[in-house]
């Protein structure tokens, strides 16, 4: 973001699989690993991963198997963004580009609008063409924008929700931004925040597809340099819970609401800064904290599933999630723990997790060979799998110690 040279380590994860890469066979040898290790600047306090995978590894040279509308709750999530834009920013006929739109899972909910997603996961925007919803399979920067607006103009909105980190070029993107968006335009990105991980001691989003763990200040900094300015935030509900009014699941986003300096900031904006001063979050002290604290919850994950497989007990992942298998490792968890994921996905069922080759399968199959406890993968999806299955007779393990429920372990 600012091109300094200054990093200090924040945490060293060791050498870790591409998590979304899944293999084809159980027999396959000599699983890529790749260093995988944070580091803070020094000079605007960007999080970030050093030594970065070339992102063709990771979305264009395999098939990315993570499709947004496989997720239990997804489109609502965004049909409920895609309203929200609607009444605030845009009329009939506006242009609207979303960046990293996947397989169209917010596209599809805007009618009435000129709509452009581009990913450069090719199979991805196939199925999202295959829907109707119009894709470009590239990377967003500069030059496609410049692209784009000769052939289609200027864009009123433009979004990237969950996007943004996965970027290893945030100046060639924020270029594009500036070119393609019209001068009374908003940029809206939804990214992982650094924030709500340091406070809630998060460490699941940590893994090779996500470059960067940003703050509000990191934004406001960043928007500054292209003469545009952050006038709105707020930390949106969790995607997978946010229907189930009784209790509010973890988010670890921040929504941020980026024009060229024409509309007043918000006063939710303004609080979510003064509780980043308030925190010193912005500190190579917290970020040593962050460490501690992390390990420490990793151990006591990786003790508690030994000590239950110690006494014979079976555990089996649910979801074959990205964020699981980022927990897992930092525990020290494998094949040695773990019999099985299940996935509702059918692209990912009949493949197996890299390096540890854990089977993935349905829940169908499961049913015939159901474990004593459910590692729930993913947190922020932990009530919904929880209300789902509330005929297992088993437990449920989850980091989430909010999550209360008869018959779940928490950490």
């Amino acid at each position: 973001m600012c091109g300094g040279e200054d990093f200090e380590n924040v945490i060293d994860f060791g050498l870790n699989p591409l998590v979304n890469s899944l293999l084809d066979s159980q027999d396959q040898k000599d699983d890529p690993v790749f260093p995988l290790v944070v580091k803070q600047c020094q000079k605007c306090f960007l999080v970030q991963i050093m030594d970065s995978i070339d992102a063709d590894e990771i979305y264009q040279n395999v098939d990315y198997l993570f499709f947004s509308s496989d997720m239990p709750n997804m489109s609502m999530y965004f049909r409920r963004f895609a309203k929200d834009i609607e009444e605030r920013f845009l009329k009939y006929g506006d242009f609207v580009v979303e960046i990293g739109s996947n397989d169209g899972v917010f596209l599809q909910h805007l009618e009435g609008y000129k709509t452009l997603g581009v990913d450069p996961a090719t199979n991805v925007v196939l199925r999202a063409l295959r829907k109707g919803i119009i894709s470009v399979p590239h990377f967003f920067d500069e030059r496609l924008a410049g692209q784009i607006e000769k052939e289609w103009g200027k864009a009123k909105v433009i979004m990237g929700a969950n996007c943004i980190a996965h970027s290893n070029d945030l100046m060639g993107l924020m270029k594009g931004v500036d070119k393609l968006l019209s001068e009374d335009g908003v940029f809206i990105l939804e990214c992982n925040y650094w924030g709500d991980m340091v406070k809630n001691k998060n460490y699941n989003l940590i893994y090779h597809d996500h470059f960067s763990y940003f703050t509000l200040q990191n934004w406001i900094y960043f928007a500054n340099r292209y003469k545009m300015r952050v006038f709105d935030a707020v930390i949106p509900p969790a995607q997978g819970d946010f229907l189930n009014r009784d209790k509010k699941e973890e988010s670890f986003n921040i929504r941020i609401f980026i024009d060229r300096k024409h509309r007043n900031k918000t006063d939710r904006m303004k609080a979510i800064l003064k509780d980043e001063r308030d925190v010193n979050l912005h500190s190579l002290e917290t970020a040593h904290r962050y460490e501690k604290e992390v390990r420490a919850e990793a151990k006591k994950l990786g003790d508690l599933i030994r000590d239950l497989k110690g006494k014979g007990a079976k555990i089996a992942g649910y979801g074959a999630a990205a964020k699981g298998f980022a927990l897992l490792n930092l525990a020290d968890i494998d094949e040695r723990h773990i019999d099985y994921f299940v996935d509702d996905s059918p692209a990912k069922q009949g493949k197996f997790a890299p390096v540890s080759h854990i089977p993935i399968i349905s829940r169908q199959e499961a049913e015939r060979q159901l474990p004593d406890y459910f590692f729930i993968t993913a947190p922020n999806y932990a009530s919904v799998i929880m209300e789902k299955e509330k005929n297992f007779k088993g437990q449920f393990i989850t980091i989430d110690s909010k999550i209360k429920r008869n018959g779940s372990l928490e950490l």
